[in-house]
């Protein structure tokens, strides 16, 4: 089978669960199917190759990237059209948010079977909300975005163009979690032929289930993730300073991920102000075997997410190291991990619970060591061996879907 799978952030130009997940199932894919990937262009990431086709503008969602949503469109339109002179027998669709939607619509409309992997919230807007796509859909606008919408009209009723945001739409699709399926439904127009849920799973699982456990003799509580406000690290530091000032338990804080924007400035600058700079480790960016190693030394991992977070990964891969789960009681989370039975869990953005969490982690020595073996077991369901089969199985059944439900023409 020929597959064709449209993401952005196709790595190395991110590190991201959802990039690393997309790429470890074309990976797998092509060792039975002949695979090529249509991705965003971004600065740093590898060069095109003959399977991976780095040719979707990368929209910012900001005014600049509303302004050039036009040009993007078209180009991203030519892109698709030249990826479906391949004759692909299916296009899987990963992330489309920040890419140009316009694509997508194009081979939507090309009958060539097209399904979609939903790991965030996007999918309930597709093309609703694409900064294009949108002027092109009846909305109450100021004058500005009325002129504005119009010019995006008349730029669609070019030949290249001429796109119908709600027109109908037959696919399958794979959800990451009921969570997200319930979270992120098909928009209006879809008509959802095949598909389920299909758990993600960390791509490096092995490793954190390998790393030797090796807690330090001074409370370290760990953070993995992007350092953005959706996130929560604000929440983490803050929790660090109420663990010393409420609780008596001097502590450190290992934050790794990269910095998004001057967030992390402003967390730095958090930290100062709460007198624990000293104590917030700031690692960045690490390669999974580093990053394995440092979670394993740790003496709880925080997830204080403040978004609804689909399903993250770093609570299964917390769970494969042996450490103790800490997190917020936020979209899929707790599907991952139950409350009290696999980690101890703290409202939204509710740094005094998340502090007494933390406490009640690192006090009751024999209730956390039975739930940091109970959390190990559940994450033994989400090894990358078998989601993969599942991955390739749903390929597989989207296409037979899709071409038996095919319209025939008349």
């Amino acid at each position: 089978m020929r597959i064709l799978i449209v993401s952005n952030l196709y790595p190395p130009a991110a590190v991201g669960g959802y990039e690393v997940e997309c790429s470890g199932v074309a990976e797998r894919l092509a060792e039975n199917h002949e695979v090529i990937v249509l991705t965003s262009a971004m600065p740093g990431a590898a060069m095109p190759s003959a399977n991976v086709r780095r040719e979707l503008t990368f929209l910012s969602v900001d005014e600049r990237g509303a302004l050039r949503a036009p040009g993007a469109a078209i180009s991203a339109v030519r892109a698709a059209r030249a990826a479906l002179a391949w004759n692909p027998d299916l296009v899987y669709a990963w992330n489309c948010a920040a890419i140009p939607q316009a694509a997508v619509r194009v081979i939507a409309d090309s009958g060539t079977p097209l399904a979609f992997r939903v790991c965030e919230h996007w999918f309930a807007r597709l093309f609703l909300s694409d900064q294009f796509l949108r002027e092109l859909l009846p909305a109450r606008r100021s004058a500005a975005r009325s002129a504005w919408s119009l010019g995006c009209r008349a730029l669609n009723r070019l030949p290249a163009l001429r796109l119908d945001p709600t027109a109908p739409l037959r696919t399958a699709v794979s959800w990451n979690s009921d969570t997200m399926r319930r979270m992120a439904h098909p928009p209006p127009f879809a008509d959802v032929v095949a598909g389920g849920v299909c758990h993600s799973v960390p791509r490096y699982g092995d490793l954190y289930a390998a790393a030797d456990r090796h807690p330090v003799a001074e409370p370290t509580i760990v953070f993995v993730g992007r350092v953005t406000a959706v996130k929560g690290v604000d929440v983490a530091i803050e929790a660090l300073a109420l663990l010393d000032r409420e609780h008596g338990i001097r502590a450190c804080l290992d934050v790794a991920g990269p910095d998004d924007g001057d967030y992390g400035r402003q967390m730095r600058q958090l930290a100062e102000r709460l007198g624990v700079a000293d104590r917030v480790r700031w690692r960045g960016p690490m390669p999974p075997p580093e990053l394995a190693e440092l979670v394993a030394g740790a003496s709880a991992m925080i997830v204080p997410s403040t978004w609804d977070e689909p399903f993250p990964l770093v609570t299964i891969e917390g769970a494969l190291a042996r450490v103790p789960l800490v997190a917020s009681n936020v979209g899929g989370i707790p599907e991952g991990m139950r409350p009290e039975e696999h980690a101890l869990f703290f409202e939204r953005g509710d740094a005094h619970g998340a502090a007494a969490a933390l406490t009640r982690t690192l006090r009751e020595v024999q209730q956390t060591a039975a739930r940091v073996e109970r959390a190990r077991v559940r994450a033994e369901q989400f090894r990358i061996g078998p989601y993969l089969e599942a991955q390739e199985r749903f390929v597989i059944e989207a296409h037979a879907a899709l071409t038996a439900s095919r319209p025939q023409s008349t």
